[in-house]
């Protein structure tokens, strides 16, 4: 899409996976083509930002070479997988996220709005399920859960048939309810899901916040702000593959100790790990203002235990869901309180030192 500083470029790595050859090269790309740094989406995709008309052909061919892109938009748009990052080579997770997304981007039939999605989430227990998604996949036993997002219930099925069920969800909600609702969980509620779609319960499972540090399967790393500087994804890149997240996160597999990248967050207390922060102005026209020196200025002042939503205007691209949320005004910051982006202020024409007294007065 066309934003206030040029071609935003949106890349949707393949089950969320960039190899090694891939992570580089894309870093590589950007620095040529774009701004040198990417950022790192809600929904596990990265975004490039300031491609001029003239580069955006050759850097589509670079992205082609790369395996980056699918084979028309349409395909691209239907294939919005999200998946648990914590997968072990050859288990079941990347088989049906594999497998899945090869299905949406044949389901030429399927006519979904641009933003409903999947998740894949098939490990030990739900990582995933804070993160948006309207079609989940869940382990349950030796069999998987197929359900709608905001259903109590869903239909388990062998995990060779996941996939499919996934996408004939889809294409009953595509069908019968998206003329109407533009998320699954809004034609739930208003009771269009079919009764043979409620017949096994969705497990109750506490909620699951990311750890930074060392998994099974490389190191769980934070991006200050979810912004990528193109040199450290080639960093990453050269020790090994880069596992997407939807938390501001990248999971390194080739990391065996922590490296001196000053974009990368190493600890939970990190106020550049508790931050969601949009692009505000210059590079988006819906922005009131700045953003990313707001969300600097209040770094100190944010308490160890609470996450901070920093806004450039009322549409919340940065956070899904309720938290301590600032908004750029037309006369200065705005306080929200604990609210979504869209909420009326509390208080309103505030400087960066009374949004900080705020923070500081925050209780858990």
């Amino acid at each position: 899409m066309l934003a206030a500083d040029g071609w935003l470029v949106r890349i949707k790595p393949w089950c969320g996976y960039l190899s090694p050859d891939q992570a580089q090269g894309l870093a590589a790309l950007a620095q040529r083509w774009a701004q040198p740094q990417l950022t790192v989406t809600q929904r596990a995709h990265l975004q490039l930002r300031g491609v001029s008309q003239a580069g955006l052909p050759a850097l589509q061919q670079g992205l082609h070479e790369l395996g980056l892109l699918d084979p028309d938009a349409a395909a691209e748009s239907r294939r919005n997988v999200l998946v648990q990052p914590f997968w072990q080579p050859g288990d079941v997770t990347h088989a049906v996220a594999d497998a899945l997304s090869a299905a949406l981007r044949e389901a030429t039939d399927v006519a979904l709005p641009a933003k409903l999605g999947f998740a894949v989430d098939t490990g030990m227990r739900p990582y995933l399920r804070e993160a948006s998604a309207d079609v989940r996949i869940e382990r349950r036993g030796e069999a998987l859960l197929v359900y709608a997002d905001g259903a109590t219930a869903g239909r388990c099925v062998a995990a060779d048939e996941a996939a499919h069920a996934a996408v004939d969800l889809a294409r009953l909600f595509s069908d019968s309810g998206a003329g109407r609702h533009q998320r699954v969980a809004d034609w739930v509620g208003a009771g269009g899901l079919p009764a043979d779609w409620q017949r096994d319960a969705v497990a109750d499972a506490p909620r699951w916040e990311p750890t930074l540090g060392c998994t099974a399967v490389g190191w769980l790393l934070g991006v200050a702000w979810g912004r990528l500087p193109a040199a450290t994804l080639s960093t990453l890149g050269a020790k090994g593959g880069v596992r997407l997240t939807p938390w501001r996160a990248v999971l390194s597999e080739g990391l065996q100790s922590a490296i001196d990248e000053a974009a990368l967050v190493w600890r939970a207390d990190d106020p550049r790990w508790r931050t969601a922060v949009c692009t505000g102005q210059p590079g988006c026209g819906h922005a009131r203002g700045t953003t990313q020196d707001v969300a600097q200025a209040l770094a100190p002042w944010l308490p160890g235990w609470a996450r901070l939503h920093v806004t450039g205007c009322a549409k919340g691209c940065a956070h899904r869901g309720p938290t301590w949320t600032v908004r750029v005004g037309e006369t200065g910051l705005e306080w929200l309180g604990w609210a979504m982006a869209d909420a009326p202020a509390k208080e309103a024409g505030l400087s960066e030192r009374d949004i900080g007294l705020l923070l500081r007065e925050l209780q858990p």
